[in-house]
């Protein structure tokens, strides 16, 4: 985040501005790749979600903008589902560390596999609207957290949105906490989601993203938890009666490029692909809250009851994992500092 700053500052905002912008940016970067004055470069793209996602759909665009401000020099490929790794999530982070892959979008979740103090983002009830989710990952929280992930060798060029988590299962309305009880949910690997859920009442397990369909399907799992565009993507409401729409947890998408080849990158070209990532993650907000709305509209068409908790539902929720915030296993994995940049009024 700050050698981005001090990067634009240095350059002046315009050239990544009108670059990403699609205006005309002048001699240099019309024409093929070599008439750009850009070396020609091919850029592997790996997401989590689907193709038919907007995760996919920012790498995309990210490509198409950069592709533009290039002249057509560099070129970005998009491989969603982790396809890169056969499926596998942590490898396709762990890919983008080592250089084997350039660039990836991955939720903060799965990112904490390899700094635990990524969880920070997926606190219980940490965020009560979108607006409240805008002004801390734009502020100083998502400086913060953002300062991590660079700590792992890595570019932010930014933050993206995977959404509110919200629980779809086949037995009943989720009402209120009661309602969780006992219900058998495939639940994201992530020691402080287990935690959530369990303090919720729900009988989570883990699996493969790959693997939950046919588990609701044939009945391992009653239900499951995940932003609406990533579930729906994998057509989750064949398989499910009903979703509580709610906020009672976030995660974000990190969109980050290799450091070193980051590092490698003339000036010109790393104010190209800062602003277009900023842009490119901006508008994949945009999108994957539209999405939501749409979704909900088409599941309930097809039959899926939905449920918004009451105020009053809400707060029992929020006192079933009040606890987390005080617990010492999770304050000290995800530290003071990083609490207070969230939770700060």
């Amino acid at each position: 985040m700050k050698k981005f700053l001090a990067l634009l500052l240095a350059l002046g905002m315009s050239l990544s501005l009108a670059a990403c912008g699609g205006s005309d940016t002048g001699s240099e970067t019309s024409g093929d790749g070599e008439e750009s004055g850009f070396e020609e470069q091919t850029w592997k793209f790996t997401c989590s979600a689907t193709e038919n996602t907007p995760w996919a759909d920012m790498g995309r665009d990210f490509g198409d903008m950069v592709s533009e401000a290039t002249g057509g020099a560099v070129t970005v490929e998009v491989y969603a589902a982790d396809q890169l790794t056969a499926g596998n999530q942590t490898e396709g982070i762990q890919g983008v560390m080592d250089g084997t892959i350039e660039l990836s979008a991955h939720s903060n979740i799965i990112y904490s596999n390899f700094d635990q103090r990524l969880n920070v983002v997926s606190m219980p009830f940490l965020f009560d609207s979108y607006d409240d989710v805008d002004t801390k990952l734009d502020g100083a929280a998502g400086e913060a957290v953002g300062e991590v992930v660079e700590d792992l060798g890595l570019h932010l060029l930014g933050i993206a949105e995977n959404g509110f988590r919200h629980v779809t299962n086949s037995v009943r309305p989720i009402e209120t906490v009661d309602d969780m009880k006992g219900l058998k949910l495939r639940v994201a690997g992530s020691e402080l989601l287990n935690e959530e859920y369990t303090a919720w009442g729900a009988n989570w397990t883990n699996a493969n993203w790959s693997e939950v369909y046919t588990g609701l399907q044939t009945g391992t799992y009653d239900g499951q938890e995940n932003p609406l565009p990533t579930a729906d993507g994998a057509s989750i409401a064949e398989v499910q009666k009903y979703v509580t729409y709610w906020t009672g947890v976030y995660d974000c998408i990190f969109f980050t490029m290799n450091g070193e080849l980051y590092d490698s990158l003339s000036p010109e070209l790393q104010a190209i692909v800062d602003e277009c990532g900023q842009k490119a993650a901006q508008n994949q907000r945009e999108k994957e809250r539209a999405e939501d709305q749409e979704i909900l509209a088409k599941w309930e068409e097809a039959g899926v009851t939905v449920t918004e908790l009451t105020p009053e539902a809400a707060e029992g929720f929020k006192e079933a994992s009040a606890y987390i915030y005080e617990d010492p296993t999770f304050v000290e994995m995800m530290t003071p500092e990083l609490i207070e940049a969230f939770t700060a009024e």
